[in-house]
């Protein structure tokens, strides 16, 4: 996914379509989508790894396949909820830093427990290669664990997008060309302008409008996309509810915002189900996880499309393309 740009949603390297945009020629020896039957130039990166697992786990006739994830607990909290989260089940003989994926065929995060300093301990000390832009990185003054070598475009890399311009000026002159907003985002994307730090309400505007107002900047196809978030949003809070701490339900009726307090949740979770109607602002302990215009307004501004600062999964259209995918693989390999 690519969060510099209100115009494009996602990015593909290696794209045929923008072979003359390529910042480098693919290596030599390389797969390409020819040789993965189960392919679809629909299907997102990690559904790709998955198919890629049982493709490779069948192509071997193996017993059982592990592949091994760099992910470290240390770099994010959803990280660590891979590890220690309540819902994991199916283990490879109840080892926490393994989860089965399909019928013997394994995740294993070997290195879950390693902080930023025992992986760079490692490299010093049995000499083993890595990505020479980590010494541009330190050269060029950043802190060890700000230094994030990944995807350039997501939403967790606009703040240091900037540095490409200094520490690799050719290769920032491929990237303007390659991705579309590439050098808006490197100068205002630490900035609140992307939402990056707290974001102001432009005079005269409640946050449904200025809402509307940044819709109506939009190109049509991304618009409709966020007014169906916000549609399945608004949907989801007046019939089900979504699930709140308790101080958070008494701030809410401390305001006297009308809500509706549900005592049980289909949910694994102590936290009980509020329905309530969209609200324009709220200071709560929650904020993130309330139905306010503000928070619709944060996603727009950060290009979020998928809107997962307000907690947004597949809909239900990924979800059936997903599992149209799911399908086809099945069929071929029964």
């Amino acid at each position: 996914s690519t969060c510099t740009s209100m115009y494009q949603s996602y990015w593909r390297p290696w794209d045929k379509a923008c072979k003359e945009l390529w910042v480098r020629k693919i290596p030599q020896g390389s797969y390409t989508e020819e040789d993965f039957p189960f392919y679809d130039s629909t299907m997102w990166d990690y559904d790709f790894q998955v198919l890629f697992a049982q493709w490779y786990h069948r192509m071997k006739e193996a017993a059982r396949t592990c592949c091994l994830v760099g992910i470290r607990t240390q770099e994010s909290y959803h990280r660590w909820q891979t590890i220690y989260g309540n819902k994991r089940s199916y283990m490879f003989y109840h080892l926490k830093w393994t989860q089965r994926i399909t019928k013997d065929v394994f995740n294993a995060y070997v290195i879950y427990d390693w902080q930023t300093t025992d992986v760079w301990t490692a490299n010093g000390r049995f000499g083993w290669d890595y990505n020479r832009l980590y010494d541009l990185y330190y050269q060029a003054g950043v802190p060890l664990e700000k230094q994030r070598v990944a995807s350039p475009f997501i939403s967790a890399a606009q703040e240091s997008l900037q540095l490409y311009r200094a520490i690799d000026p050719d290769m920032w002159g491929k990237m303007i060309c390659r991705v579309n907003g590439v050098n808006f985002t490197a100068i205002y994307g630490h900035t609140s302008v992307v939402a990056r730090h707290k974001v102001k309400l432009p005079p005269g505007h409640t946050w449904e409008s200025y809402m509307h107002f940044l819709l109506s900047t939009l190109p049509e196809k991304v618009r409709l996309n966020y007014l169906r978030k916000l549609s399945v949003s608004i949907n989801f809070w007046r019939e089900k509810g979504g699930c709140l701490n308790e101080e958070t339900i008494k701030q809410l009726q401390a305001c006297g915002i009308k809500i509706d307090v549900q005592e049980h949740s289909n949910y694994r979770t102590a936290k009980r189900p509020v329905r309530m109607e969209y609200q324009d602002d709220l200071d709560a302990p929650e904020f993130r996880n309330l139905p306010t215009f503000k928070r619709m307004c944060i996603c727009i501004l950060k290009n979020d499309h998928q809107c997962k600062y307000m907690g947004f999964a597949l809909t239900k259209k990924e979800h059936e393309n997903k599992q149209r995918i799911m399908d086809f693989y099945r069929r071929i390999y029964k």
